[in-house]
């Protein structure tokens, strides 16, 4: 990116490992429509630096490894390789998944040569033979899934708002925990049908949702995965007594909230995500064809087109958006 919604494909030096690093050739990474949106427009409430090299879904094959590496070798898969270490990148990265080549670094191997308590490694070593593709869009909904598994979804009423890949996705989890219904609230007919396919058992278009569920007032749990900061105040009038709303998609403006809206005893949340804990797993589901790739992944562009892709996530046209980078 070299400015707010500006960005070119460059060449830049091809990284350099350390004893502990491994060079990757990148093979795909998927688009995120939140984050990489608001870096790309400027809006990231965490601050953006230009230029920069944007993209965390990104997986590739390892092509080479320092001295000091042990966890990995030749030619396995990993998750989340960046364009650089971070000791070394020559320019800012916001993850740096967009790039033909990247380093991932063995934090275990090197804690143990130290004598230092190993961090938890940012990255996945997949199972021999899995799909690259298929990892890629595993990253995005493990994110997903590490968030609906921490919530008590038995028996609840859940709301899910977006019908992104997120909160498909979340439509599937809630309808796979046990929730005893699952509503999907959106702006797009044809993503209703799609939330529908998911285990939805009601939808509803945004419009309609807003006065209708405030009338209920009956949900144990709302999911926010539409990034809009005008639905959260809404969305909090939504829920029951002792209900909880979560906030999974981080809204590029500030979210004005009327404390007073809700019953009492509600909660409110901003998820954190630990997709390496669940990604073997969601991974497999995505291999096994229940959590189809085709009904996620609905753009495949290369590195030169990837303003294609942003473009066709601010017009809305996308699930997922996924880049081949080599």
């Amino acid at each position: 990116m070299d400015g707010p919604g500006r960005g070119s494909v460059v060449e830049v030096p091809d990284p350099r490992i350390g004893d502990y690093d491994a060079e990757v050739e990148v093979l795909w990474c998927g688009v995120c429509s939140s984050t990489d949106k608001m870096l790309r427009a400027g809006t990231f409430r965490g601050g953006v630096s230009y230029p920069s090299i944007l993209g965390h879904e990104s997986v590739g094959r390892v092509t080479a490894v320092g001295s000091g590496v042990r966890t990995i070798a030749v030619g396995d898969l990993v998750t989340r390789p960046a364009a650089y270490s971070a000791e070394s990148a020559p320019l800012a990265m916001h993850w740096g998944g967009f790039a033909e080549r990247g380093v991932v670094h063995d934090i275990r191997s090197e804690a143990e040569d130290r004598e230092l308590t190993p961090g938890t490694a940012p990255w996945v070593r997949l199972e021999p033979g899995s799909d690259p593709l298929s990892a890629a869009l595993a990253i995005s909904l493990s994110e997903t899934f590490s968030v609906a598994c921490r919530e008590d979804l038995l028996g609840a009423t859940v709301v899910v708002v977006g019908t992104g890949v997120a909160g498909l996705s979340l439509v599937r989890y809630a309808s796979l925990l046990g929730a005893a219904r699952v509503i999907a609230v959106g702006r797009r007919a044809e993503r209703l049908e799609q939330a529908a396919d998911a285990g939805a058992t009601e939808t509803l278009l945004a419009d309609d949702a807003a006065g209708e569920l405030r009338r209920r007032r009956d949900a144990d749990i709302v999911f926010e995965a539409s990034g809009q900061a005008s639905m959260v105040d809404v969305e909090y009038g939504w829920l029951r007594p002792g209900g909880r709303l979560v906030v999974y998609s981080a809204p590029a403006a500030t979210a004005e909230l009327d404390l007073m809206a809700a019953p009492r005893d509600v909660r409110l949340s901003v998820a954190s995500t630990q997709e390496t804990a669940v990604l073997p797993g969601i991974l497999r589901l995505v291999q096994s064809g229940y959590l189809d790739v085709d009904s996620f992944v609905t753009l495949r562009v290369d590195l030169p087109d990837i303003g294609v892709a942003f473009d066709a996530i601010d017009r809305g046209e996308v699930v997922k958006a996924m880049v081949r980078l080599t």
